[in-house]
C-alpha cells in the first residue's frame, strides 16, 4: 500500500471536518434548538471539539508521544553503553584518566587509578598524580599529542610516577571531548616488575663483563656453525679477536677454517662434547707467531647440540723459548729423553710463578723405580736401563704435553701438572699413573714386573714455597709408601 503524504490528509481531513461542521450548524440552525444562540454555540464549540480531539490525538499528541518514548529509549541506551563503558574502564588493570589539555581538570579516573590517588575527579592532574608541582609538570607530552596540522595522535613513554615511585608504561593520545575541547586520554600500565627484572639483568651483565675483563688472558665465545666470534673481552680485542669476525681469521690471519680438524679446538669441542686443551701458533697484533696453549668449553643449546664454544688463550709463547733455549744448552737426559734435573728445576721455577698469578692447581709427583738392583744384579744393566726407559714412557704417554717431566737421577722421576678445569686431584692423579702400569705389565714377552713407587703434593698458593721444597715434600711421601709397598 503506497503512503499517503501529510499534506493529502491534512487537505483531506480539513474538507471532512467543513463539511461535518456545516452539516451541525444546518441542523442546530432550525427547530427549538435556533431558538437559544447561547445555547447553539456552545452545543456548537463541544461538538466541534469532539470532532477536532480524535484529529489533534492522532495528528499531534500520539506524534510527539512517540518522540518522547524513542528519546527515553535512546536516552536509557546511552546511559547502558555509559554504564558498560566505565565497568570497562574500571575493570581494566591500569591507570586510565582524561585531563583538559588547557587547563589540566581531571574528567574521568577509572577505579584502578583511585585506589591509588583516592577519587581526584576534578583535581588537577599535576596536583593530584604527581608529587611536590607547583605548576604544569616539565614532562608533560601535550605539546606531542597534536601533529603540525593540529590532529591528535598518541605518544608512548615510560616514567617513574613521584607518588608512589612505580614505573609505568604511558600511552597518552589527544581526544576531542563531548564539547569539542581537546583533552589528553593516558592509559598507564605498571611495569615496575620489569624493569625491576631489567636492572637485575642489567646489573648481572655489568658483573658478567667486569669478570670477563679482570681476565688475564684473551677470552672469547665463537659460534661451532658459522665460526663468527660473538663475545670477546678487551684483550682479546686488542689482539684483534673482536665480535663479528671469523675465528679463524681473528686468529690465523687465514681465510678458510682449520683444514687439520684433528687439532682444531673447535671441530674437537663440537665432536667431542667434553673441554679440550690443545696447543696452537697463533698471529698476534704485529702479524709474529704466537705460541698460545688454548682451552675450548663447549656451549650446549637446548637440544643438547654443541652450538658455542667459549675459548680463551694462555700464552707460552716465552715457555716455548724457553723449551728450545734448554735444548739448545742440552738440558735434556741422553737415555729418556727427559728434562734433567738442570732443565727442570728452570721450567718448574718459572711453573710455580705462573701458578701464582692464574687460576687451577698445580701438583708435583716424585716416582722412583722398585728393584732397580735387584734387576741389574739379576738381568744385567740392559734391563735396568730399560727399566729406566719404559718408565719414562709411561709417564709421557700418562701425562700432558704441557706437564714437565723430568728424570733427576738414576731412577728418580719427577712430573709437575697444572690443572685449570678442577678435576684433577691426588687421587685421580694416582689412578691413571696407576692403570698405565698395569697395562704395560699385561703386554707379552715380558722378563721382568714394572713397578713404581711415587708421591703426589699440591702446591698451596696461600704458602708459597720454592720446586725443591715441593720436590722434598714429594720425596717423602713417595718413601713413606716405597715403605709401605716394601713391608707387604
Amino acid at each position: 500500500m503506497r503512503k499517503t503524504s501529510p499534506l493529502k490528509i491534512f487537505v483531506i481531513l480539513t474538507l471532512l471536518i467543513g463539511l461535518i461542521e456545516q452539516g451541525l450548524m444546518y441542523f442546530l440552525g432550525t427547530g427549538i434548538v435556533a431558538r437559544h444562540p447561547f445555547a447553539v454555540g456552545l452545543l456548537d464549540s463541544l461538538l466541534l471539539i469532539l470532532i477536532l480531539f480524535p484529529f489533534l490525538y492522532l495528528l499531534g499528541y500520539r506524534p510527539f508521544a512517540r518522540n518522547l518514548d524513542h528519546l527515553s529509549r535512546a536516552k536509557q541506551r546511552v546511559e547502558e553503553a555509559n554504564d558498560r563503558l566505565l565497568a570497562v574502564l574500571d575493570s581494566i588493570d591500569a591507570i586510565v584518566y582524561l585531563a583538559d589539555m588547557q587547563t589540566g581538570e581531571l574528567l574521568f579516573v577509572n577505579k584502578y587509578a583511585r585506589e591509588i590517588f583516592g577519587d581526584i575527579t576534578g583535581g588537577i592532574c599535576w596536583q593530584t598524580l604527581q608529587a611536590g608541582q607547583s605548576a604544569p609538570c616539565p614532562f608533560c607530552t601535550n605539546d606531542k599529542l597534536v601533529n603540525a596540522a593540529g590532529e591528535p595522535q598518541m605518544h608512548r613513554w615510560e616514567f617513574r610516577n613521584t607518588v608512589n615511585g612505580r614505573w609505568y608504561d604511558i600511552r597518552d593520545r589527544a581526544i576531542r571531548w563531548m564539547d569539542g575541547r581537546l583533552v589528553r586520554l593516558e592509559i598507564a600500565m605498571d611495569i615496575t616488575g620489569r624493569k625491576k627484572s631489567e636492572e637485575r639483568i642489567k646489573q648481572q651483565n655489568a658483573f658478567l663483563h667486569s669478570v670477563l675483563e679482570s681476565l688475564p688472558y684473551p677470552f672469547y665465545v665463537v659460534n661451532t656453525d658459522t665460526y663468527e666470534i660473538e663475545l670477546s673481552n678487551s684483550i682479546a680485542q686488542h689482539q684483534g679477536i673482536s665480535m663479528g669476525r671469523k675465528c679463524f681469521s681473528a686468529t690465523h690471519d687465514s681465510n678458510f677454517p682449520c683444514h687439520l680438524e684433528q687439532s682444531c679446538p673447535l671441530h674437537l669441542v663440537k665432536k667431542l662434547g667434553e673441554p679440550v686443551i690443545e696447543e696452537h701458533v697463533h698471529k698476534d697484533e704485529q702479524g709474529n707467531d704466537s705460541y698460545v696453549e688454548i682451552h675450548g668449553y663447549p656451549i650446549a643449546d637446548e637440544q643438547g647440540r654443541v652450538s658455542r664454544m667459549i675459548e680463551y688463550q694462555i700464552n707460552i709463547t716465552e715457555r716455548k723459548k724457553a723449551e728450545e733455549t734448554l735444548r739448545r744448552i742440552s738440558v735434556t737426559d741422553e737415555m729418556t729423553g727427559l728434562y734433567n734435573r738442570r732443565g727442570f728445576l728452570m721450567l718448574a721455577e718459572k711453573q710455580i710463578k705462573i701458578a701464582d698469578r692464574l687460576p687451577g692447581e698445580l701438583f708435583v709427583l716424585y716416582a722412583d723405580c722398585d728393584k732397580l738392583k735387584w734387576i741389574n744384579d739379576t738381568l744385567g744393566h740392559r734391563s735396568g736401563d730399560q727399566l729406566i726407559m719404559e718408565t719414562a714412557e709411561v709417564l709421557k704417554n700418562t701425562f700432558r704435553q704441557a706437564d714437565i717431566i723430568g728424570r733427576l737421577g738414576g731412577d728418580e722421576f719427577v712430573v709437575v701438572m697444572v690443572d685449570e678445569s678442577g678435576k684433577e686431584s691426588v687421587k685421580t692423579v694416582k689412578e691413571r699413573l696407576a692403570n698405565a702400569i698395569v697395562r704395560r705389565n699385561v703386554l707379552p714377552d715380558r722378563t721382568y714386573v714394572l713397578s713404581v713407587s711415587f708421591g703426589i703434593v699440591r702446591y698451596d698458593k696461600n704458602n708459597p714455597c720454592t720446586m725443591e721444597q715441593l720436590l722434598s715434600k714429594a720425596d717423602r711421601v713417595m718413601y713413606k709408601v716405597k715403605k709401605e709397598q716394601g713391608g707387604r
